[in-house]
This record gives structure tokens, sequence and C-alpha cells, in this order.
């Protein structure tokens, strides 16, 4: 907390005070806005030194340390860094949106609109009355949940005009039309304004979610992980759809993710958070080619590409540090392979790399960084396992009413050989998870076998099916839900042992030693720590690494692993996928990995098989399939994968030929 600067409550008008000293925090203020962005124009947006944190019965969550960030007018600020780092709180935080225990310890945060009489607003001592009038007519968010952030007992139509109704002056035929306008705007029919939320796909709630935040047609949107577990399909749409609205309305956009390789297709500058603070910024393809802080050259090589050689990926080992009380020197020691003791002391300021670039980190050149090569992947090992489960002409036909029907699969054949990862790929919708459901009992099929060793598995056959149900085993693909909070980790895998006891003689040590050795195998050590810790007391990571250990209490031959990593950061997405390749190798499983991201399927699978409506349109070895796709299915979803090198500029061009002025397409309200 800087000196000089008491707590302030998010929700109550405050006086401006005098910001702390950024020179003894280790920062340089307004360095950002200084050194970024065009220099021509003024930020419309200004945050600078702000401190957010949480207060706890334990001390003090420091989550915002000191940052600054200018958001310009019409550009695009991408914000990333892994889960805690600060991101959603230092934009909720800008609009005082957060809630207790939550305080602002100190900074300012001024916003220039071309709407304001004054010219400019100091938010943070704002009224009530100024913060309404701030609130989605000047700055809008898209949350990050639409299903969540979207009502459910109200129909789209009555949403959108909700937000109207509270922030413009509209009449009659007037609200009808630009509710349909806006409807339109994002890309959905106008039919569909009648429609619930629940009947609408996760890229239309989206969409809908983003003609809700430009109804008002703000200066500046706040983009929450706008497309965060949406598959590489619609994620493509919706980017493209982001950035055709911005270039025909001209709003600033900050967009906040945990997943770099976006940002490096649509940002016209990256920031980068860790642990409360800016540890690097710069524009695109400064980011992008000549990373200068470890932790950004980190996340650059924790997602898998499609193009190129298959290399291995290093990643980030370790988690990001308790943000509790002061932290000295720099905070990404511990998991930095380029640390020295002089990194424990120093106030790691940020400083100019290169014009309009700026590193947290005086130690590390960008050659350093640029000069370790990734090595190659290691060559797959040829498919040769011994069938464990396999599918024949598998089908699940779902009734809808009286008469209506749906087929969710359709003739689905498939081996899941020992030793083996099989990828399922396709977009939501396509029958992966169905027949993942199937092949684990959680649905009786509508027709077709499955066969576990060449015989035949009925689901009536109570007796015969529990024993199949331990040779498979599943990992659902949401941590934070598949875990009861009412219990413990020890309770957790107590109960699958017990459910599913080791044969006689193999149990030595009891439940305790079992217990012990089910956390060393899923990398949870010391075991100690986590026995007895609920499932709030552990990260994303740490709860789905539960998740496998208790599938893997029933000794199974088969895991189906649904999605494992979507919803984890790309850093902890790395090594959950090498954790379970790991365990492939050493317990010789047959792993089923399902999985909308087809990159992640060539750097961990050993074979492709891709599901389009139902069926299965094309499969084949992982390289083969992902760089010679075959049919078209394949390929889009190939083209559809986040490619920095190519997405940006491709859609950029595109919108070129034919771009507005900046007031162009703006209504007068």
């Amino acid at each position: 907390m800087s000196a000089g600067v008491e707590p302030r409550d998010v929700d109550a008008p405050a006086a401006r005070e005098t910001p702390g000293s950024m020179a003894a925090a280790g920062e340089t203020s307004g360095s950002m806005a200084d050194n970024a962005g065009p220099s021509s124009t003024e930020p419309i947006l200004n945050i600078q030194d702000l401190s957010i944190a949480y207060r706890t019965g334990t001390g003090d969550v420091r989550a915002v340390r000191h940052v600054d960030l200018a958001l310009h007018p019409g550009e695009v600020v991408g914000l990333a860094g892994e889960s805690g780092c600060g991101k959603s709180t230092l934009a909720y935080g800008a609009l005082r949106l957060l809630r207790a225990p939550a305080v602002i310890t100190g900074g300012s945060v001024t916003y220039r609109g071309r709407r304001l009489k004054d010219g400019e607003l100091d938010v943070l001592s704002a009224t009530p009355q100024q913060l309404r009038a701030l609130r989605w007519r000047e700055i809008a968010i898209v949350f990050q949940s639409a299903m969540n952030a979207l009502n459910p007992v109200l129909r789209v139509r009555d949403q959108l005009l909700d937000a109207l109704d509270a922030h413009l002056p509209l009449r009659g035929s007037e609200r009808e039309d630009r509710v349909v306008e806006l409807i339109e705007m994002v890309g959905i029919p106008r039919a569909r304004l009648s429609s619930y939320p629940h009947e609408l796909s996760g890229g239309m709630r989206q969409r809908v979610m983003i003609a809700m935040a430009l109804a008002a047609e703000p200066e500046v949107v706040i983009m929450d992980e706008p497309t965060t577990a949406l598959d590489v399909v619609v994620q493509r749409e919706i980017l493209a759809k982001i950035f055709e609205l911005r270039e025909r309305l001209s709003f600033s956009v900050l967009f906040i993710t945990h997943d770099l390789s976006l940002l490096l297709e649509i940002a016209d500058r990256v920031v980068i958070m860790y642990a409360g603070r800016v540890v690097e910024s710069g524009a695109r393809e400064q980011i992008h080619h000549r990373a200068a802080h470890p932790y950004t050259h980190g996340l650059l090589t924790s997602f898998p590409r499609l193009r190129g050689r298959r290399v291995k990926l290093s990643g980030i080992p370790g988690t990001p540090p308790d943000l509790r009380g002061a932290l000295v020197g720099c905070p990404f020691i511990p998991r930095c392979s380029f640390a020295t003791d002089a990194c424990a002391t120093i106030d790691m300021a940020l400083t100019p790399v290169e014009p309009e670039h700026l590193s947290a980190c005086p130690f590390v050149t960008t050659a350093q960084l640029s000069g370790r090569a990734p090595e190659a992947a290691e060559a797959r090992p040829a498919t040769s396992g011994r069938v464990a489960v396999e599918a024949v002409d598998l089908r699940k036909r779902y009734r809808l009413g009286r008469r209506s029907t749906v087929d969710a699969v359709r003739g689905v054949s498939l081996e899941l050989r020992r030793g083996t990862i099989t990828a399922l790929v396709g977009e939501s919708g396509s029958g992966k998870t169905t027949v993942a459901r199937l092949l684990a009992g959680q649905e009786q099929r509508s027709g077709g076998q499955i066969l576990l060793d060449g015989a035949p598995i009925e689901p009536a056959s109570r007796r015969g099916f529990r024993a199949y149900k331990s040779e498979v085993q599943m990992v659902f693909q949401d941590p934070f839900a598949s875990l009861n909070p009412l219990h413990t980790v020890r309770y957790h895998l107590e109960r699958a042992l017990r459910l599913h006891p080791a044969p006689s003689g193999q149990d030595a040590g009891g439940i305790d030693r079992q217990l012990d050795e089910l956390l060393t195998q899923v990398r949870l050590t010391p075991p100690e720590q986590f026995r007895d810790a609920y499932p709030h007391e552990l990260s994303g990571g740490q709860r789905q690494r539960v998740a496998i250990a208790r599938a893997l209490a029933a000794t199974p031959r088969v895991l189906l692993a649904d999605e494992p990593v979507s919803m984890l950061d790309v850093s902890i997405r790395l090594g959950m996928l090498d954790l379970i390749e790991e365990l492939r190798r050493r317990l010789d499983l047959a792993v089923l990995y399902i999985t909308h991201d087809i990159a992640s399927a060539r750097y961990f699978a050993d074979e492709i098989l891709v599901m389009y409506a139902g069926e299965i349109v094309e499969r084949g070895p992982a390289e083969r399939v992902t760089q010679q796709p075959e049919h078209a299915y394949t390929q889009l979803l190939i083209s559809s994968a986040p490619d920095p090198d190519a997405f940006g500029r491709q859609v950029r061009e595109t919108l070129q030929e034919d771009r507005p002025t900046r007031d162009e397409g703006r209504m007068e309200r």
C-alpha cells in the first residue's frame, strides 16, 4: 500500500489522493501512457499508479499494485496474464464496480470522452450520478460468462430493451428499430429476439452480450475473456465480428484474456501482468517477435502451434506467488530460469527496451530469450498397443418433445489402444462429449456396441457394467463443478478407493498410503499439504489434478478426458497435458482426449478423429491430419485456430478496403 494513501471505499465518492511514489514501488509513473499508443492524442482512459487490495483475515491480498495503463481513441489494448494476476480486478476497479472486501488503496483513473461536458472525469472521485452516466453509456463491459450475465427468464428482446431504456431516451418504434438493428449488427437473425438465453448457443449468447454493450454506442468497451470456453470456429467468428464493429463504430477496446495467442491476432498494443503488476508492454509485433521479459516468453512458449515443425513446449513451471504482504524484488524468481541473486533485491521498474516497448526485467535481453531455440518434439510411438475399448457403429438419438428427434451421434466407430492418446476434435454440438458419455456408461446408447477386450458390454448387466466402469474412467471439463465443495480432497479420493478396491494383496499400507500415492502421481506434493484441503482452497489446475487422481483410484485402463484443460490458463494447460502424457506412458493408459482445440491435439495426441454433426469425417495420425487435412471441415478447424501471423492481418486487409471515418456509423443520440 502506498504511503500516505488511505484505503478507499470502491462504491462511495472519494476525493483525489496524492499517489504514492511509483519509484519506490518499482514502477515508472506514466511510463505506459508516455511511451505507447498514438502520440498525437491523449488517452481516452488513463489509469495511473492504481492499487487495489482485498481485505482478508490473514492480510491484504494486493491484487493490483501501482499499475499504469493508457487506452487511446480507436485503439485495441490487450491485457494478458494468468488467472489471479489482477487483470479483471484492474478493469472493474477502474470503473468502481468492485465490492467489498476490495478497496482501492491508491492511484487515479481519468476518462476523457467526446460527449463529456467538462472534457474529462476523475472516475475515483465521481458521484453516483456521474458513475451511472459513465457506465454503459461511455464505457461498457462484455462479461466473461454470457450464460451467467444474461437473465435466464427474460427474452433477448427484453434484455436489449432494458439496456436501451436505462441509457437512451428512445420512444415507440425507435426502441424496436434499435433492438432489431443491434441484433442484426452482431449477425443474429431478428427472429431470435424472442428466444431465451438457454435456447441460444454459446456463441450466440456472447453476441447478445456484445450487442447489449454497444446499445448506447460507448467510447470504450472492456471485454473480459469474451471467447473463453468457446470452440475455435465460434471464437474466430466472435473476434472477426469485434474487429468489424470496432472499425465501423470506432470504439476503443480493452481486451482481457489469459490466452496471449488471441491478443497477438487482434491487439494494437499488448500489456502483460504478473502478480498484480505490469511486467511488459509494447506493440503487438514487439511482444510477438521480441519479448523481453521471461514471463512473457513463457506465455509465448506455452501454447502449441499448428504450423511449422512440432516442437517441445517449455511453458512456465510453478505457480504465482501469494500476494499478501509486501513482495520484495521480482515476484517471478521461483519460476524463472534466468533468476540471479540480484533479482531478489532490485526494484523491477518498467524501463524502455526499445521505443514504445517496456520491460520490468533489467537482466534478460530479447537476444537471450530468442536464442533458446525450442527442442524438437519426441517422435510418437507407433499405434500398436492392444485395443482396450472399441465402439462399433455407436448411435444416440434424443427425443425433443413428442414428434421431434435429434441424432447426436450417428454411426461412430473407434478404437482406444493401450499406451495411445486418441484425440476427438470438433466444435460445440458436434457430439464429442456424447460419445464420451456413452463410452463411460453415463448415457444409454440408441444403437451400436461397446466392446471391452473384444467382449460386448451391456448396461443392463449391472455386475458386468460395474466392472467395466472400473476399467473406464472419465475426467470432466469443469474442475470447479466436478468436486463437491463441502468435502475435502481426502473424502473424494477415499470414496473412489473404497468404491473400486484394489485386488487382495495390492493395498499394502492401507487407504492413507494409497491416497498419498495418488496425490504424488498427479504432482500434488507434498501430499500432506493437499489431503485435507477443500476445493475452494485449490487453484483450477490443482482441482483438475484431484479429479485425475480420483479417476486413477479405480486403476483404469482407459481414461476419457473431456476438455480437461479448456477452463485453465494457457501455462497450466501445458502442465496438465504433460501430466496426462506421463500417466499414459507410465500406466500404459488408453486415453481419449476430447477437445475443440486441434492445435493441442497435434501437440498431444497420436491419432486425431475429427467429428462433425455426429459423425467422424476424418481420421488419421495427428501430424498427417493437421498438416495435410482432406475434409473441408478439418480445413475449417485449422484455419480457425489462433494464428498471430495471419488472422489479424487478413481481417485488417479486408476492412482496410472500406474503412469509415471516426464519426461514420455513429448515431447522434
